[in-house]
């Protein structure tokens, strides 16, 4: 399934009232916050943190689903990551919800992304210093 194709199937789950851009927007930030709560609250229980010991991350392709999958069992949250992608499915519908109030296709957004992404990365601008392409001197 592309992007646009989970787009059209997720908005045929939206409640006519839901169909607005403050709801969505609101929603969108709500979920994202659930999110973070349930790893903060990781955090707190002592069972994950941000900042991963060297030896850990030399040990593990953090870029990998199945070692991510490690990685939050060796913080004894195993269970939980099966919350957290369930909470990202939530952000996404709620992204879609939002690209369609705004008459926009995720792929379209994604690609955009991409480019802007791409060329930032050629001008040496990578880095976070604002969505400019031109290197700061």
């Amino acid at each position: 399934m592309d992007l646009n194709q989970y787009q059209e199937k997720a908005m045929t789950t939206c409640m006519p009232s839901s169909e607005n851009f403050s709801y969505m927007l609101l929603n969108l930030v709500g979920e994202v916050g659930e999110f973070a709560s349930k790893v903060a609250k990781g955090i707190r229980k002592g069972h994950c943190s941000i900042g991963l010991e060297p030896n850990i991350v030399d040990a593990y392709d953090i870029a990998n689903e199945t070692t991510a999958n490690e990685l939050w069992q060796f913080f004894g949250m195993e269970e939980s990551l099966e919350e957290l992608k369930k909470e990202a499915g939530d952000i996404l519908w709620q992204l879609s919800g939002l690209c369609s109030v705004m008459g926009w296709f995720l792929e379209d957004v994604a690609q955009m992304n991409l480019d802007k992404l791409a060329a930032r990365k050629e001008a040496g601008t990578i880095d976070g210093n604002g969505d400019g392409i031109i290197r700061d001197k």
